[in-house]
Order: structure tokens, then C-alpha cells, then sequence
């Protein structure tokens, strides 16, 4: 009788351990690690800063992001490969053309002109489509920030396009800024971010091109005299998950992820929105002169892009790609 009952003891043991170590594991926390290569000010990470209060807070911790701003975790091209190696969760990038060239398509020159329009092609149909061939190579889109509008910088005044006849300007791997500045006339370099300010301290580029935040947050007033208001082209910041790490989450905490993240890019967009004029006069007051062009000289000798062995290379999936972003700006 007495074994009996330590028989019965170290069997109700047994399945009240079994019992703890489940509970352990179902409130274990989960760290989402966030890498991008701008700065830990950057309105990157204060979108996502919103998306981590949002997430924290309705999963009561168990969620946790943690940012590795200013490139720690590698460029952009190394932490997307970081996303399909399963190394790491999740990041901000611009470049998944990578992936899949025809991303490209939605930052041509001159296809946006107000953040509605932006907005509704971000959330379009045609983007949820797109996004299925990032899942195949490892990674899924599950929120859109902005990059903004693009702007030269140089050394010398850029009033036409004439004046980028020759110039070395420095563009991101995206074939939408190569080939718009090779229409231009000017000599596209592809660099990554983090090796810019040296390379236009050094000269080995004459100038790039960014939004005004990216200007300001690196510091390129230091080393560039001008700004040209431009606004050739609209980028997107797609916010990636590793589809290794996506496929570890339930359903639910999948979904209050992707609302997390959500809430926090359209957040960075009407921040931004509500920045620019600031930027502008902060960059003004560091030394940097404005040149507003007349745009239609841009837009017209932009077109080029359009004609570009880039765009008749993924001819006809471009011209439906273009046909498409350019029916939903229409309704905006």
C-alpha cells in the first residue's frame, strides 16, 4: 500500500512538472530582433517604437521588439539574407528588388504625387501579390513605411537636368534610380547608405540622392552645399518578417504583429508628412541651399526610364505593373 502510494506521488509529480514546463513555454517571451541602417532616431524606429508599445502591451510583454539601428546587424542587402537564413526577424529595407526586380516598378519617376495615392498602392491588391514571391524566397512584407521624396544634393547648382549631364551620383541598388539618372544624362553609382558620407567626403561620388529626413539624419549638410527639390521619385520602406520566424507564431500573435507594425508605419508616414517643412529649414539652417527646378524639365527627360532595357526586359509584366499603380493614382 505504502509503495502504492509513492507510486502515485512521483506519477502526479511527474505530470505536474510536465504541466509547469508547458506553462514556461507558453508565456515564454519572444524577442523580435529588428535591424535597419539608419539611426536609432530615424522614423524608422520611431514607427516601430509605436508598433513595440502596441504589441507589448496587448500580448502583456510577451512580445518584445529590440532594435539594432545604424547598420549593426549588417546593410540592407545582408540583413534581408539574414531574414531567409532564419538569423533574424524582422527589418526595414528599400532594396527587395533584390528579390524580384519588377519592385523596382514602384518607385519609376514621377508616378506619385500625394501620400493618398501612395498609401492606397501600398496597400493594394496588387502589392498582397507582389509580396507572395518574397514568402517563396524567405521573407514576407507585412507593413509599408515611407521613404519619401527624393532630392539631389551636390556641390554645385543642379537647376535642370542638363546640369547632371555627366555628374557621379550616388543611387541605392534599385534599378528605379539608375535608370531615371542614366535618362538624365548623369553616371549612376549604386552604393550602400552606410558607405556614403565617406564617399562624398572623399569625392568619389559628386552627389546622391534622398529624402529630406535621410539628408538630415546623415548628415550629408556636412559635405553637400545644395539641394534641389527634385522629388523624382517616391520610395517605400518595406517592413520584412523572416518567414522562418513568421511560421514559429500562432495565427493570433501573427495577427497582432502584422496590426502592431501596421499602426505604427502609418504613424512614420503622417510624422513624416508633418516633418517636411521643418527638415527643409533645418537643413537650410546648416548651411544648405534649396533649388526649386521647374519639375516638368525633370518628368520630361525622365522619361527614358520608361524606355530603359530594364522595363522592356520584364516587358509585359512592367507595363501591367505601371498600368496598374497608375489606375489606382487615378482614383486619388
Amino acid at each position: 500500500m505504502k509503495g502504492k502510494k509513492i507510486f502515485i506521488l512521483i506519477v502526479a509529480c511527474f505530470f505536474l512538472l510536465i504541466f509547469s514546463t508547458t506553462l514556461f513555454a507558453a508565456e515564454k517571451s519572444i524577442i523580435v530582433k529588428v535591424g535597419h541602417g539608419h539611426t536609432a532616431t530615424h522614423s524608422y524606429q520611431l514607427g516601430l517604437e509605436q508598433s513595440k508599445k502596441i504589441i507589448e502591451e496587448k500580448t502583456n510583454g510577451r512580445i518584445i521588439l529590440k532594435f539594432y539601428p545604424s547598420a549593426q546587424l549588417g546593410n540592407e542587402r545582408q540583413m534581408q539574407e539574414s531574414l531567409t537564413a532564419g538569423t533574424l526577424e524582422m527589418t526595414i529595407t528599400g532594396v527587395v528588388n533584390l528579390y524580384d526586380p519588377a519592385f523596382a516598378l514602384f518607385d519609376f519617376p514621377y508616378l506619385y504625387t500625394n501620400r493618398e495615392q501612395i498609401k492606397a498602392v501600398m496597400y493594394s491588391d496588387l502589392m498582397d501579390d507582389m509580396g507572395k514571391v518574397l514568402v517563396k524566397k524567405g521573407m514576407r512584407i507585412i507593413g509599408l513605411m515611407e521613404v519619401g521624396f527624393r532630392m539631389i544634393t551636390s556641390n554645385k547648382p543642379i537647376k535642370t537636368p542638363d546640369d547632371l549631364k555627366g555628374f557621379k551620383i550616388r543611387t541605392p541598388e534599385s534599378n528605379a534610380q539608375i535608370e531615371t539618372f542614366r535618362a538624365m544624362g548623369a553616371n549612376p553609382t549604386p552604393m550602400s547608405f552606410d558607405e556614403l558620407y565617406g564617399a562624398l567626403q572623399q569625392g568619389i561620388v559628386d552627389g546622391q540622392e534622398n529624402p529630406l529626413e535621410n539628408i538630415y539624419n546623415a548628415k550629408f549638410y556636412e559635405v553637400q552645399k545644395y539641394a534641389t527639390a527634385s522629388k523624382h521619385i517616391y520610395n517605400f520602406a518595406y517592413v520584412l518578417a523572416s518567414e522562418k520566424f513568421w511560421q514559429t507564431l500562432s495565427k493570433e500573435d501573427q495577427n497582432l504583429l502584422t496590426y502592431a507594425v501596421r499602426e505604427g508605419c502609418f504613424w512614420q508616414i503622417n510624422y513624416l508628412s508633418e516633418r517636411e517643412a521643418e527638415l527643409e529649414q533645418i537643413l537650410k539652417d546648416n548651411g544648405m541651399e534649396f533649388i526649386y527646378p521647374d519639375l516638368d524639365l525633370f518628368k520630361k527627360a525622365s522619361l527614358g526610364a520608361y524606355e530603359s532595357d530594364f522595363f522592356k526586359k520584364l516587358e509585359p509584366r512592367s507595363s501591367e505593373i505601371i498600368k496598374q499603380i497608375r489606375d489606382i493614382v487615378a482614383r486619388y
